[in-house]
């Protein structure tokens, strides 16, 4: 990364020994891993915005397809008929050092219910080398599955992998004074650093947009 970069892409985990305060995602990642790889399977991210969706799917995409294999997705509005053609052509292996293929979609919450009637059936044959990566916000999956009871079929063919919130202000105020320091743009102390992750309701995205702006210098 580039110093032109904003600090919230060039800060984002790339290990997942980087991410802060998800340490029940990473067990349950861990565990999956090596009970036979991440490949042959979707998974759904829930939870609000700057929490950490966006980085978890990159890192599961990155431990199965190189980065030339990975292909994000914006799902709203997506029709069946592009749901058929990704998986059409997802099943051919990916070139590189892994032969992988990750597909991410983000805004899942923006899929019509064609699309979700689609993915019933396609996500039951998920090839092995491939993994199908969904993230939505909590409140965009309450309305996606609004009249329907929380054992939805579609989340019910994923590993559904809600963020955890509990201890989170606290970490992301640690992290985030680290980040300013190493920035040269820290001033002030760590209770006001865990102000700011609680003014942005634990947005860390906004909370680095706002130390690079300077909020943090005395």
């Amino acid at each position: 990364m580039t110093a032109l970069c904003p600090l919230f892409e060039r800060y984002r985990p790339t290990d997942w020994s980087e991410l802060i305060g998800q340490e029940k995602i990473v067990r349950r990642v861990s565990l999956l891993r090596d009970r036979g790889g991440l490949a042959g399977r979707a998974y759904w991210l829930s939870g609000p915005s700057g929490e950490g969706k966006t980085t978890i799917a990159k890192l599961i995409a990155a431990d199965v397809a190189d980065p030339i294999n990975v292909v994000e997705i914006d799902a709203t509005g997506l029709s069946a008929a592009a749901i058929q053609e990704i998986e059409r052509s997802s099943r051919v292996y990916g070139l590189g050092e892994k032969n992988g293929r990750a597909i991410v979609f983000n805004e899942a919450h923006g899929l019509n219910r064609a699309a979700v009637r689609q993915l019933l059936t396609t996500l039951e044959r998920i090839p092995r080398h491939v993994v199908w990566i969904f993230t939505t916000t909590n409140d965009g999956q309450e309305a996606l599955f609004e009249g329907i009871d929380d054992a939805h079929p579609l989340l019910s063919r994923c590993i559904d992998l809600p963020l955890s919130r509990r201890g989170l202000a606290e970490a992301f105020a640690e992290r985030a004074r680290e980040i300013a320091q190493a920035e040269g743009l820290d001033g002030k102390p760590l209770k006001a650093y865990l102000e700011l992750v609680r003014q942005k309701r634990n947005n860390f995205r906004a909370v680095l947009q706002e130390i690079e702006s300077g909020a943090m210098l005395e």
